[in-house]
């Protein structure tokens, strides 16, 4: 067993809360030396009351200024805060948790240096300037992907469908499965995820945290999670058309931060503290990153034409939310009062489907205190399958959808991380960027060769 320390690369709530437990077993349990903390020097007073009563410290502490929209001086950042806290014959991890915008740089970095990493999810937001630009999003993860190949390092990608009990235990297992055995390809797929985040208009002109001003929203921030997990769903077609050449094609419309003083109640608005209309927002209606995306799709073979699935995918943050409170409170993850639910539905042609419906159940007044129930129900042609029955119903109550990002941590630390490592997330950082394309091109096809 090989011993490393650890470098935590941005100290948020989501890492004291849920991933410190994981770190404190890890060196307990002798697979990592220490922990350190890369952060922002603005966020430094934050950090320091963060990290007050954490079991165990962290062994140095690293304050950078923040470089965004100078590519430049943030790579020549994260080469000197890494290499600060080198120690001499003690390979180094880096968990990268910053904001999106400046993933990048740091995994770079580690693949450059030959150091293992986990990032989070997504991948990378390509930035010209301070600007988002989606359509450097695969040459920027194919050089990122050919570059760490050529090292003995390894690269993961933290995010919530790969070790999930309901998404990949049951759903995706039991789909390879069936699909394997009866031949039939995967013909229609359905998923929407509600994020439930209420953003009043003018934190939208102000977040540093999730923001929006650089002009990337909720496919950047929350959607990937089930960008992800329809890839995995629709790539079981792989195993009937391997020899195929599969294409992609997407159309989209969204929703944006400007549009919001007309899709909200007013009173509600009001209630919170909120302006009728903000003048920023107003001005550049287009600068802020999307509240809300929904897209059709069509999976084709390329040769031919044929269609082999239909669907649709849909990620909103305008939908219910428990917010209640004027002013984002201190101490509190989920500030924007965000409850989550994810319909999907997978059809296997005539034969058979299964509906998951996974909704978040506040516990308690604490916004923090949130669980999730999980409905499962199948379908079948009972007839023609006999040792299935038409119809079967199953609920999973104290889900944590947090339970499988701590597996996917705590593997990565023991070294033993193998479903999703860095190139198993080109395909859905692709189709991310066609998301992201055909926002801009409102009702027009993107296309994806080679799915």
């Amino acid at each position: 067993m090989s011993i490393h320390q650890l470098v935590v690369i941005g100290y948020d709530e989501i890492v004291r809360n849920k991933y410190m437990p994981c770190i404190r077993a890890a060196i307990e349990d002798g697979h990592l030396d220490s922990w350190s903390v890369i952060d922002l020097e603005s966020e430094r007073e934050v950090i320091e009351q963060r990290l007050v009563g954490v079991d165990p410290q962290p062994r140095m502490k690293v304050f950078v200024p923040s470089d965004r929209g100078n590519q430049a001086r943030a790579r020549d950042t994260a080469r000197s805060a890494l290499g600060m806290l080198r120690l001499p014959g003690l390979p180094m991890k880096a968990y990268i948790a910053t904001e999106v915008g400046s993933h990048e740089q740091y995994l770079r970095q580690c693949v450059e240096d030959g150091v293992d990493s986990l990032v989070e999810k997504p991948v990378l937001a390509p930035m010209i300037g301070d600007r988002f630009d989606p359509s450097l999003i695969s040459t920027s993860m194919s050089e990122l992907i050919a570059a760490a190949t050529r090292r003995q390092a390894r690269h993961s990608v933290m995010t919530l469908s790969r070790y999930h009990s309901i998404y990949n235990d049951r759903v995706i297992a039991s789909l390879r499965e069936r699909l394997q055995q009866w031949q039939s390809p995967l013909t229609s797929f359905h998923l929407r995820a509600a994020g439930g985040v209420w953003n009043l208009e003018h934190e939208f002109v102000t977040r540093d945290d999730h923001p929006y001003r650089y002009g990337y929203g909720m496919l950047m921030h929350g959607s990937y999670h089930y960008i992800d997990l329809a890839v995995q769903v629709l790539s079981l077609n792989k195993l009937l058309f391997g020899n195929r050449r599969l294409r992609l094609q997407v159309c989209s419309f969204g929703a944006y931060p400007a549009d919001q003083w007309q899709r909200l109640s007013r009173p509600a608005t009001q209630m919170l503290g909120g302006d009728s209309r903000c003048v920023v927002l107003a001005r550049e209606p287009r600068r802020y990153g999307e509240t809300d995306i929904t897209s059709t799709f069509r999976l084709v073979d390329a040769e031919t034409d044929t269609t082999i699935t239909l669907g649709t995918l849909s990620f909103e943050q305008t939908t219910p939310s428990i917010r209640h409170w004027t002013a984002f409170p201190d101490g509190v993850y989920n500030k924007n009062g965000r409850t989550s639910s994810v319909d999907l539905e997978a059809q296997l042609s005539t034969l058979y489907s299964v509906h998951v419906t996974c909704y978040d159940v506040p516990r308690s007044p604490d916004a923090d205190r949130i669980g999730a129930v999980a409905e499962v129900l199948t379908r079948a042609n009972a007839s023609l399958l006999t040792d299935h029955e038409y119809v079967s119903r199953e609920t999973f109550d104290g889900l944590f959808h947090s339970d499988s990002n701590r597996a996917l941590m705590q593997n990565w630390l023991r070294g033993t991380e193998t479903r999703s490592r860095l190139h198993e997330h080109f395909l859905p950082m692709r189709v991310t960027e066609a998301l992201a394309l055909s926002l801009r091109i409102p009702g027009q096809t993107v296309e994806i060769d080679g799915f």
